[in-house]
């Protein structure tokens, strides 16, 4: 490849990059986050407080609402799990 040859390529290369650049901040995502088209706003999150328990052998675990006799999801371990208070 000339000399020239090779000053054109890099000046088209640059153009182009420049072009996608332009047209990506113009029409890209400016308005905030988006998945599939779905605008996030603050109010699609929550923030949620866990409740954390340590089990006997000292592992943690973290639920979401109050301990009743039942089964509660541990968002720790991301599993259903059955839990008793333990009688004293």
């Amino acid at each position: 490849m000339k000399r020239i040859e090779r000053k054109v390529l890099f000046w088209w290369v640059v153009m182009l990059i420049l072009m996608l650049f332009t047209i990506t901040s113009v029409c890209g995502c400016s308005q905030g986050w988006s998945v599939a088209n779905l605008d996030i706003t603050p109010s699609d999150s929550m923030a949620i407080a866990y409740i954390v328990i340590y089990d006997q052998d000292s592992t943690q675990h973290w639920y979401e609402s109050l301990i009743h006799n039942v089964e509660h999801y541990c968002y720790k371990h991301h599993i259903w799990e059955d839990v008793r208070k333990k009688s004293e």
